[in-house]
């Protein structure tokens, strides 16, 4: 869908590789699944190779956005305070920065920055500088390229942690995370835009981890521990402490998720924007997702839009034509109709006198009364006496007409 993105995240951590599917519906987070492949790094080129590409058949593993997390010791992470106001500048002062701090030469190096969000009145801003050597990820460029899943970031596993804890969590809380493996512990402290990372060997007791946590929270100039909060993963830890961990506020991610925190936190890096949103892969070796294959979906869209207004609107446009041209019609033959009408109205006063005479004609000659007498045919609305006088002049007449035959026989 246009509007759902899926990212993965990919830890390569001690020996071990995880994977974490986030798919994000309008900025809603939601956790599909957690894979891992244990003791990854000890395996040859072939066998990375083929475990890799099994589990993203068996898993229908999306692979348009890939983001790999690398461990925090084989680059380097430092952040500076800057001017706000630098703007487009920002980018030449920050290049000069990582001349200096970077112990590698500028052509043999990827670097990148993030700066924090903008506040109102705003002084200086901190922006967290990563650089990391060519020849450590190149090869892992090559590698995923080789499989069909090109890299769209890759960053330290410190400013993956940092920027999870910054894009889960909005409020003012400081968080401490403790990543625990056979071979090392990696803490991190991670307070508004400030971060700060150590290494340790790896923590066997209880006593070694509050010893490391200790260290950490002096380097973030923090007193107590309790004031922050505190975050176990790695593969490292007894399954024990984990179970103190705080649930991630992200959909369907399960208590014990909180284990695979690099993982999920890495494939946060396209969804959230932070102070530790870092990109170490170049501007012009990012996969991207092609937009043109947007094209059909947009035109899809846009038909049905238009032929669901079509049907919308069909049924009063077919009611208002048919009108018009019913009222049209009507104008057109309004001057025939009143003439005919008029011939009509002649046509039966015409007929109405054809018809007297056509009825007097075919009444026998003997019955017809004499011219005389026709005035005095009664209508029915005459009155009684006009009825009466006209009876008794019809009875003078017919004693006239009989003596006058009688006469006629003598």
């Amino acid at each position: 869908m246009l509007f759902t993105k899926n990212s993965v995240g990919i830890e390569i951590a001690g020996k071990h590789l995880r994977l974490a599917i986030v798919r994000s519906n309008f900025g809603h987070l939601r956790l599909v699944a957690v894979h891992r492949i244990a003791d990854f790094l000890d395996l040859d080129e072939g066998e990375r190779r083929k475990a890799i590409k099994t589990l993203i058949k068996n898993a229908r593993i999306p692979t348009a956005r890939i983001y790999l997390a690398i461990p925090r010791e084989q680059g380097i992470v430092r952040q500076v305070d800057l001017p706000s106001e630098m703007g487009q500048k920002l980018a030449d002062v920050v290049k000069l920065q990582v001349e200096t701090l970077s112990p590698w030469p500028l052509d043999e190096i990827y670097w990148d920055f993030a700066r924090e969000p903008h506040r109102k009145n705003q002084k200086l801003a901190t922006i967290t500088i990563a650089i990391i050597p060519r020849t450590v990820l190149d090869p892992w460029m090559a590698f995923f390229k080789s499989l069909g899943v090109p890299l769209s970031g890759a960053t330290l596993s410190s400013l993956a942690f940092g920027h999870g804890a910054n894009a889960l969590w909005k409020d003012a809380l400081p968080t401490v995370i403790l990543h625990s493996e056979t071979s090392y512990t990696e803490g991190v402290l991670v307070r508004g835009s400030r971060l700060a990372a150590m290494n340790g060997p790896a923590v066997e007791e209880a006593s070694a981890a509050k010893t490391l946590i200790e260290r950490l929270l002096s380097v973030g100039k923090m007193t107590a521990a309790e004031d922050a909060r505190l975050i176990v993963c790695g593969g490292g830890l007894d399954p024990s402490v984990l179970a103190d961990n705080p649930r991630l506020p992200v959909e369907d991610a399960k208590p014990e998720s909180t284990n695979d925190f690099g993982a999920i936190a890495t494939a946060l890096l396209p969804f959230k924007e932070s102070t530790f949103g870092s990109n170490l892969v170049p501007p012009a070796l990012r996969y991207r997702e092609s937009q043109l294959r947007l094209i059909p979906s947009f035109v899809l869209g846009l038909l049905t839009i238009c032929i669901g207004c079509g049907l919308l609107v069909r049924e009063p446009y077919q009611n208002t034509a048919y009108a018009s041209r019913l009222d049209g019609e009507i104008r057109k033959i309004q001057p025939q109709v009143k003439e005919v009408a008029a011939q009509e109205a002649d046509h039966e006063g015409d007929g109405r006198e054809d018809r007297t005479h056509d009825i007097e004609g075919q009444i026998p000659r003997k019955l017809r009364l004499p011219e005389r007498n026709r005035g005095l045919i009664l209508t029915p609305g005459d009155d009684k006496s006009n009825r009466n006088g006209a009876a008794k002049e019809v009875g003078h007449s017919r004693e006239g007409q009989g003596r006058s035959q009688r006469q006629v026989n003598s």
